[in-house]
């Protein structure tokens, strides 16, 4: 069972991550990291009487930003370098403008955009399994509605188009 000082109720007492009169917010961070590491080695069951109310939301923008060095942020940032770097080479094959002059075109902002958004979207391969999920869920009701609509032979015709065609 994960067992620490700072871990009160559900969460981390915040006051004990205080250091000179200032919240050491990459104490909180580590010591989080650690709690979810801990869990996902030796999960545990949780209960209603102990519910885990921490949110890493309380955590400011910029502590995250000064965390750069986290696994996370190394395996996004080289993936985004080594995508920019092919593309940068890609582009110059195909159009002859050296790096330099692929800074002032649209058409290579546009795609460095649509890289850089690529690669937050998806971070691991199961991501794209992750998005499929949500696009059969979101056509689920309409597969539904169109199923209620064959005609008792299979044909995709609604009844009114049936009493049409017996006319």
């Amino acid at each position: 069972m994960f067992n620490n000082e700072r871990w009160k109720n559900g969460t981390w007492d915040l006051n004990m991550f205080v250091k000179n009169g200032k919240m050491d917010w990459d104490s909180v961070i580590v010591a989080e990291a650690r709690r979810r590491k801990f869990l996902e080695v030796y999960p545990e069951t949780s209960t209603n009487q102990t519910p885990i109310t921490f949110r890493s939301s309380v955590i400011p923008w910029w502590a995250w930003l000064r965390r750069s060095y986290l696994p996370e942020a190394e395996l996004i940032n080289g993936r985004a370098a080594m995508v920019g770097f092919f593309m940068g080479y890609f582009v110059d094959v195909l159009t002859g403008l050296d790096v330099v002059g692929q800074t002032g075109n649209f058409i290579c902002k546009a795609g460095l955009l649509v890289t850089v958004i690529g690669i937050i979207l998806f971070r691991k391969a199961e991501d794209i399994g992750n998005f499929q999920k949500l696009v059969d869920e979101a056509t689920f009701y309409d597969k539904q509605w169109q199923a209620t609509w064959k005609a008792q032979d299979g044909s995709n015709r609604s009844p009114n188009q049936d009493k049409q065609a017996t006319k």
